[in-house]
């Protein structure tokens, strides 16, 4: 386990995303942005459809896809089902993280990729490693970050984040909201609110804010389902079924997904899976890829770089 120093703020680390693709995936007008050639990279951001205050996009990785792209990758991130300006479901029983790893899964298809190197945040971190159990021969290897949706254990954002001082959807609540994520609320930029905002305006969006609230299939369909799917997934990994390189990224200071959570999950992969690594960023909230994005992406280039060659 290492613990990574504080690196320099976003301010001073700030990339521009490529410009946005389109592609069809299983029916799905899906957008994706990429960037660089080489071993393919696919980032899965966290969140899910209908938040009110986070609506989650591609946008997540910017600090993340021309960094990797620099170190010879082609760097992936794509808007998931129901999020960004990707298609929702188009059935309510589709409003689950299952059809959320599989939209996933069918996007990979779509593009053709060979095994790529697979990295999740949050809830992402959650989908990215249902997809690599059902999906092996697709995933080379497997980043975790900060996910206590995946993590053992009872997650505590409804406590950090409940009851936000400002008008739900505003773009005072956005900003509250992830500043209460972060660790130095001086990362959340303008531009960040600014892609956050953009989201929550979408027709299409406040159509799954509609889904999800108002007609409560948050209850009656979502969250049951991930949480009877959640425990399938950790009887999963404890019987070592996770057959991949892992590595899981802690931001230290996440009062969501607590480090503690962090480490069971690493203890309960690690028993079988002997190419696991676990490090831990100081000085970070919930999204360490955004508070020290220099010493992140050098985390991923190092791991990706330690892999045999495809083919070996």
């Amino acid at each position: 386990m290492t613990q990574s120093d504080p690196q320099p703020t976003v301010a001073a680390t700030r990339h521009a995303m490529p410009e946005g693709r389109w592609v069809d995936v299983a029916g799905v007008r899906t957008r994706y942005f990429e960037a660089g050639t080489g071993e393919p990279v696919v980032f899965v951001y966290g969140g899910n459809f209908g938040m009110a205050d986070g609506a989650s996009s591609a946008y997540t990785w910017s600090l993340n896809l021309q960094p990797l792209a620099q170190a010879g990758y082609r760097a992936i991130a794509f808007d998931k089902l129901g999020q960004g300006e990707t298609g929702n479901p188009e059935r309510d029983e589709h409003y689950t993280m299952q059809a959320v790893v599989d939209h996933a899964a069918a996007f990979l298809r779509a593009l053709d990729l060979p095994p790529v190197h697979l990295v999740g945040h949050s809830r992402g971190g959650y989908a990215a490693t249902r997809m690599t159990l059902q999906h092996h021969d697709a995933v080379r290897t497997l980043t975790i970050v900060n996910s206590g949706t995946l993590s053992p254990g009872v997650g505590t954002n409804e406590v950090v984040l409940c009851n936000p001082p400002h008008r739900r959807g505003s773009r005072e609540a956005v900003r509250w909201v992830y500043e209460n994520y972060s660790h130095n609320p001086g990362v959340v930029t303008e531009e960040w609110i600014d892609a956050v905002m953009h989201i929550l305006s979408l027709e299409k969006y406040r159509h799954t804010v509609q889904k999800m609230a108002t007609e409560g299939l948050a209850e009656r369909v979502f969250l049951p389902e991930l949480a009877h799917q959640k425990g399938q997934t950790l009887r999963w990994l404890d019987e070592g079924r996770l057959q991949r390189p892992m590595q899981i990224i802690w931001g230290y200071n996440d009062r969501t997904a607590v480090l503690e959570r962090g480490m069971e999950l690493f203890r309960m992969v690690s028993r079988h899976q002997h190419d696991a690594q676990f490090h831990v960023i100081n000085e970070s909230g919930h999204f360490p890829f955004r508070e020290h994005p220099a010493q992140f992406n050098a985390l991923l280039a190092r791991f990706f770089a330690l892999q045999p060659a495809p083919g070996r």
